[in-house]
């Protein structure tokens, strides 16, 4: 019976993958035990992310669609992090034109502001490269103060092949005196494009001042694009990071970047480069938490001290009848945020002096501030364990490798430190940050985007699994740019969403998830297997990762279980047109040249496609 289904399940895997022919078709049969692989669970937060202000990271996210709006400037990113050099929303500058320039003369924030000079004609203020959706209402706001009588309105428009411009959205604004005042407007869109223009026009005599200009589609979410914590949410991250060298040593400094965004001022990442606008806070990322239905985890800043890390608590977790909480409801949250993952440091390691030196008043003051947080260490160390194990819940190596055997080693010497380690039973394991690579500039940069590189992160998901009795968190790295690694990108043009290959992993294991590790026995390693259950053992899911270029038979037995096991459904994440190609990727051209299609099985049998990562589920009956 199962040598006559061979060719009847490849002959179905071609027909659904019709591109290249096979190769060397294998066959690997496995038997899925009841028996636990450990005593542990598999925690959802294995299938965490992470969001740095790193470039155009949370920028890409943002809704806001004026790059510049406190006109302090435009700078590149850091030298040594770069990919092909393609502009992103960070690049873009307001356009140059005669009738208006940068001054100093009492900005509303910072220490610039745009002053416009009509003449004979308007004075105008444009930014280009806008994208518009049709009958969409878009918000405006600005600081505006003027020592003139002018007529003052904004607009989005778009240049015909004509030459001629037509206006897609306009409003008009009201009169402004010699004090600065915001003002407010809403237009609709009708029409779209990608290279709209947004301007700002003032017609009279006398000059206008402008400052902190914002332009947001009306259908935000709280202040971030509605597409992207849709596509977010989707893929069901249990838990976010924030953080990252931006805090170790890039000097993010919280407490300048909450309350009104409008009176914030953009501040020098001096490790990634770029002025942050400082639109994106503590505040707007538990935020997007909440909307994402994902748990936030903090890295707070080791060079602030440990004060700034208990006020930062307090703000989160606090009521507000505290100093912090107060101000948190000031800025607009009544109720406490409630974030239970707090980490000491961002690649610190644990040895350093200073850290161990510091890391028990930190520990000290932040359970002060929340008994019931959960503290989790930079590095780990002996030393580090030795000295506070016994008061923190996690320790956190970051794995920036495709070496999968130097990620086990990590593993299992880390547990072995734990567990030989008195009064540190209960910690476990969080890789805060992991990807194929950190350090991989230039062009081979653009290796994350790949079909290969997301076979990996599967592979990874894998590993982290099999050691579920001590790792219980994983945040991939990053979750939108990043320079090629991220799992999604975003148009630098504010619209539209990138689903890379690691997205569609990431989503497949997510939406997969069941808590128990199960024992599995193959009869080779062409594939690399996992298997997982439902605490009652009546659902199953079996994740095979298909890294080779061929087709494979996968035929299941299953052993132990109370019913018959068998398949229900099959999603596999492969590249549709089947090439057998590693380094496919998916394009704005090409989106969804990979992503999950379902697979035909029988009750026990799958054909696997080359280059592929498939979760098979199987119902006991």
């Amino acid at each position: 019976m199962r040598n006559s289904f061979i060719p009847a399940c490849l002959a179905a895997a071609l027909a659904l993958f019709s591109g290249r022919a096979l190769a060397n078709p294998f066959a690997v049969n496995a038997t899925v035990k009841a028996q636990p692989l450990n005593s542990g669970a598999i925690d959802p937060k294995t299938f965490g992310n992470f969001i740095e202000l790193l470039d155009d990271v949370a920028p890409g996210m943002w809704a806001e669609l004026l790059n510049d709006r406190s006109f302090e400037g435009v700078l590149p990113a850091s030298d040594w992090c770069y990919y092909d050099g393609s502009l992103d929303i960070c690049d873009r500058k307001w356009d140059t034109n005669a009738t208006w320039r940068l001054v100093k003369d009492n900005p509303f924030n910072g220490a610039y502001c745009a002053q416009l000079t009509p003449g004979a004609e308007a004075a105008t203020l444009t930014q280009s490269g806008l994208s518009a959706r049709k009958n969409v209402n878009y918000n405006f706001s600005g600081y505006l103060r003027a020592d003139g009588d002018l007529k003052i309105s904004v607009c989005l428009k778009f240049l015909l092949p004509t030459g001629e411009w037509l206006t897609l959205a306009s409003a008009p604004l009201p009169s402004v005196s010699s004090a600065w005042q915001k003002v407010t407007a809403q237009m609709q869109a009708n029409g779209a494009t990608d290279r709209a223009v947004f301007e700002l026009r003032a017609k009279g005599n006398g000059h206008l001042w402008a400052d902190k200009l914002s332009l947001m589609p009306e259908d935000n979410l709280q202040g971030w694009r509605r597409d992207v914590v849709e596509a977010i949410k989707a893929a069901r991250p249990a838990v976010i990071r924030w953080g990252g060298s931006c805090v170790d040593p890039g000097h993010y400094a919280w407490k300048a970047n909450i309350g009104d965004r409008d009176l914030r001022t953009p501040w020098l990442n001096k490790n990634w480069g770029r002025l942050d606008p400082a639109d994106v806070g503590i505040g707007e990322f538990c935020q997007f938490c909440e909307l994402t239905e994902s748990e936030p985890l903090i890295c707070v800043s080791f060079e602030d001290g440990a004060q700034s890390a208990a006020d930062l608590i307090e703000y989160c977790n606090a009521n507000a009848q505290t100093t912090w909480g107060a101000r948190r409801q000031a800025d607009g949250h009544p109720e406490p945020y409630h974030v239970k993952f707090w980490q000491i440091g961002n690649e610190i390691s644990g040895n350093n002096p200073e850290y161990l030196r510091q890391i028990p008043q930190f520990i000290a003051l932040m359970k002060k501030a929340d008994p019931s947080i959960q503290i989790m260490t930079s590095f780990p160390s002996q030393k580090l364990l030795n000295l506070v194990g016994k008061d923190v819940a996690f320790v956190c190596p970051h794995h920036y490798t495709p070496n999968l055997e130097d990620c086990e080693h990590s593993f299992q010497e880390i547990s072995d430190m734990i567990d030989h380690t008195p009064g540190c039973a209960n910690i476990k394991i969080g890789v805060t940050e992991w990807n194929i690579d950190a350090g991989l500039w230039g062009l081979g940069r653009a290796s994350e985007e790949t079909l290969a590189s997301s076979l990996v992160n599967a592979r990874y998901l894998n590993l982290m699994m099999r050691h579920c009795d001590k790792v219980k968190i994983g945040c991939r790295s990053n979750m939108a740019n990043s320079y090629c690694g991220a799992f999604i990108e975003t148009s630098p043009t504010g619209d539209g969403v990138l689903k890379r290959a690691s997205y569609w992993v990431m989503y497949l294991y997510a939406n997969h998830y069941l808590p128990v590790p199960l024992r599995l026995e193959k009869s080779n390693d062409h594939l690399d297997l996992f298997a997982a259950a439902s605490n009652d053992q009546k659902s199953l899911v079996i994740f095979a990762v298909n890294s080779t270029p061929d087709s494979g038979l996968l035929s299941l037995a299953f052993d132990g279980f109370g019913g018959a096991p068998g398949i229900s459904k099959v999603e596999s994440v492969c590249d549709t047109l089947n090439m057998g190609q590693p380094d496919i990727m998916n394009h704005w051209e090409t989106p969804d040249r990979i992503k999950i299609v379902d697979l035909p099985a029988s009750s026990q049998s799958v054909s696997l496609p080359p280059l592929s990562a498939t979760a098979i589920q199987c119902v006991v009956n």
